[in-house]
């Protein structure tokens, strides 16, 4: 299970690596969010996993994923990814934009329209739609709910 966290308000964020770098992080513009998740690193993972997890957050879609892979061919890509994820690169893909949308939604005081567009999504329906498929309750119900419970 990776940990998520959601932050407002950052001027930046410097993260200290065990190899003894730094990175610092920082917004480009006021309204931006920093979104933080910490991957659990296990040693059952292969080169293929730790190559696609790492140039996950730069893909926008599947065939950028590949190749930032080093894969030409998507249907080879698509075959390694199968065996590695069990599920097709879209898919995962999709999960992952999906988890990161429902930290957004419960977390941020971002539009569901904002947040659509921060992640990619085509149209506000697009992401409704699957929103509504993937957690059984819409986006706007789901906020609604959270913050009915946080009080």
């Amino acid at each position: 299970m990776a940990d998520k966290y959601v932050f407002t308000d950052v001027r930046a964020c410097t993260f200290n690596f065990s190899n003894g770098k730094k990175a610092v992080v920082k917004p480009s513009c006021k309204k931006e969010i920093v979104l933080v998740k910490f991957i659990p690193h296990t040693s059952k993972k292969n080169a293929f996993q730790e190559t696609v997890i790492a140039n996950y957050p730069d893909s926008k879609n599947v065939q950028e994923l590949a190749k930032y892979s080093d894969y030409e061919c998507i249907k080879t890509f698509t075959r390694h990814f199968k065996k590695y994820f069990n599920q097709t690169p879209y898919q995962w893909m999709l999960d992952r934009k999906m988890e990161e949308v429902h930290q957004l939604v419960l977390k941020s005081d971002l539009s569901i329209s904002e947040i659509a567009k921060i992640c990619g999504f085509k149209s506000l329906t697009h992401l409704v739609n699957a929103y509504t498929n993937r957690f059984g309750i819409s986006p706007f119900r789901n906020r609604t709910q959270e913050n009915r419970n946080a009080i």
